[in-house]
């Protein structure tokens, strides 16, 4: 396994612990820390949305690879590739919509000498490119990626490998579906004010206990953090557990980056990046025993075969 015990109870100890703390103290540090100007904070904000898309475009380059291998029917195999590719197709769509949208605020607010990072952070995915434009980038993004993993990866695995692949591609599917849709719905349902916003148009602070409802606000818990650490899981998809752990530290560390960045840039207290951090390196721990488990088989005969 990737995580060990020990790591288990020092990770979720600190932000267990940071939680405790953020009680009394999210608001004094984000006074003291936000920074609408910040340029960490704008290239996060603006650039770093992507790990759950190349994830998801990764699980599907795989588990299609996988399919296209082994299944015998051509009718079967023709269907599930296609639904898959066109869900992965709009899915895609969607990272570079968004990412449009921020890159045009961006250059907005600086032509109107505003805070560079002053950008709408409640979901509005505006018009900075055409619906075909987007979808033409999007193409392009999913042919280079499934050009670069098959050609210098996919190819070169033997069967036993392959078969752990889809595995993990499917225990990535999951473990995506579960993670994107409980911060959302976290989100809805505390409906707190985002730092930036208090004070502007009667927002009030509220710590990250109390639950609002569905205010239109959406600061808890984090989804760029929840974004940002899902590049851990690019660690299943690598053969030694040397690798792994490299990924996952790689990971692991992009995922606090985009933490700090998201209080710097005002657009979230501690708690609210705490929270995505935990519950990802739940998710994380979660992917981690099931991959574990399913694969264990696999990799005994890998080792035997070796």
């Amino acid at each position: 396994m990737i995580i060990s015990k020990k790591l288990t109870f020092i990770t979720l100890g600190i932000l267990a612990l940071i939680l405790m703390i953020s009680l009394m103290m999210d608001q004094t540090i984000s006074n003291h820390l936000m920074n609408q100007d910040s340029l960490f904070g704008t290239i996060f904000q603006n650039y770093g949305l992507f790990p759950p898309t190349l994830v998801l475009i990764i699980s599907m380059i795989t588990f299609n690879f996988y399919i296209f291998s082994t299944l015998e029917n051509k009718f079967s195999k023709t269907i599930i590739i296609l639904i898959s590719f066109v869900f992965t197709l709009i899915k895609t769509n969607v990272l570079v919509s968004e990412t449009a949208q921020y890159i045009m605020s961006t250059s907005d607010n600086i032509k109107k000498h505003k805070p560079m990072g002053m950008a709408n952070n409640e979901g509005n995915a505006g018009h900075a490119l055409s619906l075909g434009v987007s979808f033409f980038i999007s193409l392009i993004i999913l042919v280079v990626i499934t050009f670069i993993c098959y050609q210098f990866w996919l190819k070169k695995v033997d069967n036993f490998e392959l078969c752990r692949l889809f595995k993990v591609s499917l225990i990535s599917f999951i473990v995506l579906f579960i993670g994107l849709e409980l911060v959302d719905s976290m989100k809805e349902l505390w409906g707190r004010v985002r730092p930036y916003e208090i004070g502007l148009k009667g927002g009030q602070f509220t710590n990250w206990l109390t639950i609002n409802g569905n205010t239109g606000h959406s600061s808890f818990p984090s989804g760029h953090t929840g974004n940002g650490a899902f590049l851990m899981f690019l660690a299943f998809y690598f053969r030694k557990l040397s690798s792994q752990k490299v990924m996952f530290g790689i990971g692991m560390t992009y995922g606090i980056l985009m933490a700090i960045s998201r209080i710097r840039i005002g657009a979230h207290f501690t708690s609210d990046v705490t929270m995505s951090l935990f519950i990802m390196f739940l998710l994380m721990i979660f992917a981690d025993f099931m991959i574990n488990k399913v694969t264990a088989n696999i990799d005994s005969l890998m080792n035997h075969n070796q």
